[in-house]
């Protein structure tokens, strides 16, 4: 196994620790609604698409079918997605939310009072915009997408913003902002 370069070890450190500020709400979510943070995304996804057979969230989730379909079992035995039928095609399975799960997505005040926002909210908007295209752009080179499973397209506002923020990252502002804090 090879050594991590320091580079490397401050970055999981950082990542670790931000985990760590993000855990008092995943408690929270779990104990109200029954929802990892990590599912309230693909909650708001399928909110926005509206009642859609699985292979729809998929796509839109830009994850494999087997992956999609333990996400939506294990939704659905938290009581925050129901089974449905196509009415046109009775053998299409649909998915629409429930009325908890529209409840946990109309928590704000469970959200806005976080640590979780608070810390992101004390940054600099160039910050923000440079760590939301960082951890986006490590998303998209998740290992089973580079693995010959389904890639995930780069977005053209994601090149865009990481252009902008490499830019701002090579003035010093956001690297010497980031330094202070």
């Amino acid at each position: 196994m090879s050594e991590w370069s320091p580079d490397t070890r401050r970055v999981l450190r950082a990542y670790l620790r931000a985990i760590a500020v993000a855990e008092p709400l995943e408690r929270e979510l779990a104990a109200r609604y029954g929802v990892a943070l990590g599912d309230v995304h693909s909650l708001r996804v399928l909110r926005d698409l509206g009642e859609v057979p699985i292979s729809r969230l998929s796509a839109a989730l830009c994850i494999k079918a087997s992956r999609a379909t333990n996400l939506v079992d294990r939704l659905e035995g938290a009581g925050l997605v129901e089974r449905g039928v196509d009415p046109s095609d009775r053998r299409v399975t649909t998915l629409r939310l429930t009325a908890r799960a529209q409840e946990a997505l109309g928590d704000r005040a469970l959200f806005e009072s976080s640590d979780l926002v608070r810390h992101v909210e004390s940054l600099t908007s160039d910050e923000r915009v440079l760590l939301s295209t960082l951890l986006e752009r490590m998303l998209e080179q998740r290992p089973e997408d580079a693995a010959g499973g389904e890639a995930v397209a780069e977005a053209p506002a994601t090149r865009q913003a990481a252009a902008a923020a490499g830019a701002a990252a090579r003035d010093g502002s956001a690297r010497s902002e980031v330094a202070r804090r």
